[in-house]
């Protein structure tokens, strides 16, 4: 991984927005169109609003999310509520927005949904993920019985439906293998407690160590491909 540190998450938030909108802006200049999947969660609030003042021709551009848990649009918890509030209603033009989860989605909906996911939005061309205290990326958790799979660089499923016994809601999350396919993939983390986390982790992997969480699974497929965007 390549590890860049800002001296307050101002600065973090506004420097990656500078270089997210110069990579979707680069992506333009080839084609027609650019595609990206953000995490939720409050860690990328400010990213997001950063973001949303850049000078990017947002009406080309097609947004998803890294994962999304499983409650209505409207619910507080919604990943796709955060980022309409925070990020798309702030645009100047509507993008495209591809959201993970609808109102009575069930899980025969997931196959059309990564069809579609995988037509008109692969290879991402970029990737904002966030990181949990317990080492978990997208919704790919340490207690989730299909861990695994989720984190399989050879699987071809795009996403994976994910639930377990202490998860408020059942989730939906693209898969490890599906996030590698990016052009540019970031990791946006804030707090000590992450970074020793992740420090940690990399050692780990350097290490090879048996895995002790999910985070060591993209440490170890991604590597210098990663950049991590650390503040305190």
């Amino acid at each position: 991984m390549k590890l860049v540190s800002y001296s307050d998450r101002a600065e973090q938030a506004k420097q990656l927005a500078d270089l997210v909108a110069a990579e979707l802006k680069a992506a333009l200049v080839s084609k027609d169109s650019a595609t990206a999947a953000f995490a939720g969660g409050t860690t990328p609030v400010l990213f997001f609003q950063a973001l949303a003042q850049e000078p990017v021709a947002w009406a080309k551009v097609a947004f998803t999310l890294t994962d999304e848990r499983q409650v209505s649009p409207e619910n507080e918890r919604s990943n796709a509520l955060l980022l309409e509030q925070n990020f798309l209603s702030r645009l100047n033009a509507k993008p495209k927005f591809q959201p993970l989860y609808q109102a009575n989605q069930n899980s025969a909906d997931l196959p059309a949904l990564a069809a579609v996911l995988q037509r008109d939005y692969l290879p991402l061309d970029v990737v904002v993920l966030g990181m949990g205290n317990d080492g978990h990326f997208a919704s790919l958790f340490p207690q989730a019985p299909n861990l695994a799979a989720g984190l399989d660089p050879n699987n071809s499923a795009v996403l994976l439906e994910v639930s377990a016994p202490d998860l408020p809601e059942a989730r939906i999350s693209f898969t490890l293998a599906a996030l590698l396919s990016a052009k540019h993939l970031h990791l946006l983390i804030t707090g000590v407690e992450k970074k020793q986390l992740l420090t940690q982790a990399q050692e780990r992997v350097t290490a090879k160590q048996a895995p002790q969480w999910p985070i060591e699974a993209l440490l170890q497929q991604a590597g210098d491909s990663l950049t991590v965007h650390y503040a305190p």
